[in-house]
């Protein structure tokens, strides 16, 4: 009652006490009461453990092939004589009207400069290391990079111009909703009062992230943002749909399945196929 501002008092009677209350308050002050005992008497809230793959090297992986390709390609402030950013990078324009939707995924491998793919390797350590222990490896990578790839599709028919788009924080970002959204699900799961609020802060600490890592004065806000938003859906469905952890031989394809994406959009940026 004092947490909820009801004027009240406690007074002795011949057959204990009695908790005061002016009368137009007494209609909210029992409402009150009785949810508290109705919450007391809930048991107390068991957290259902999310699955455990064990310690992930993913993350790892991801973050060498990211400096692997930059030490290929290069930074966008130079020559690109072999053609990679022209190829390759998310140019809105060019994804929209001339259909080369490969831009998407080929965007995810390049970045502008030393300290950009450096905090996108640090991301994918974190972000798609934490979800290779929930999924296991291969499935991570493969949410991991749908994410991503959905995040720039979306953004180039948002901006439709010139818009220029490289980087793999669409994808960590996508990471980051992934987890979000399984957290939602597990949680949601739970029969208790204040499942949804619950089930809420999984989402609530993936949007803090992003306000905090991904609105910098040089980031690109719109791909980060339909990065996470896409890996929130994906992880949602991930959660409802795996009713049980996928094995080696599921992992495996999901991985070859993320390399030859990858692979195949290169091909075809480079017009091999």
């Amino acid at each position: 009652l004092e947490a909820m501002v009801i004027p009240h008092r406690v007074v002795s009677t011949d057959v204990g006490f009695a908790v005061m209350v002016p009368p137009k308050m007494v209609a909210p002050a029992m409402a009150a009461l009785d949810a508290q005992d109705r919450e007391a008497a809930e048991e107390p809230v068991r957290d259902v453990e999310p699955p455990d793959h064990g310690p992930s090297f993913v993350g790892t992986g991801i973050g060498i092939t990211l400096v692997a390709f930059f030490v290929v390609a290069g930074p966008r402030t130079g020559p690109d004589v072999q053609g990679w950013f022209r190829n390759g990078s998310a140019v809105s324009d060019a994804i929209v009207h001339n259909h080369e939707v490969w831009r998407a995924v080929t965007a995810l491998t390049l970045h502008a400069d030393a300290m950009h793919v450096a905090g996108n390797a640090v991301a994918s350590l974190i972000f798609v290391s934490a979800l290779g222990r929930w999924l296991g490896g291969g499935l991570a990578v493969l949410a991991t990079l749908l994410a991503g790839v959905a995040g720039n599709l979306l953004t180039a028919y948002i901006y439709k111009t010139s818009h220029n788009v490289v980087g793999a924080s669409t994808s960590t970002f996508g990471a980051l909703g992934v987890l979000g959204g399984l957290q939602f699900i597990r949680r949601f799961r739970l029969r208790t009062v204040g499942r949804m609020r619950r089930a809420l802060l999984g989402i609530a600490a993936a949007l803090g992230l992003l306000a905090m890592l991904g609105m910098g004065e040089r980031s690109d806000v719109v791909a980060h943002a339909t990065g996470l938003g896409f890996g929130v859906l994906f992880g949602a469905l991930l959660g409802l749909g795996l009713k049980k952890p996928v094995r080696m031989l599921g992992q495996g394809l999901a991985l070859l399945g993320a390399v030859a994406i990858v692979a195949g959009a290169w091909l075809l940026a480079f017009h091999r196929i």
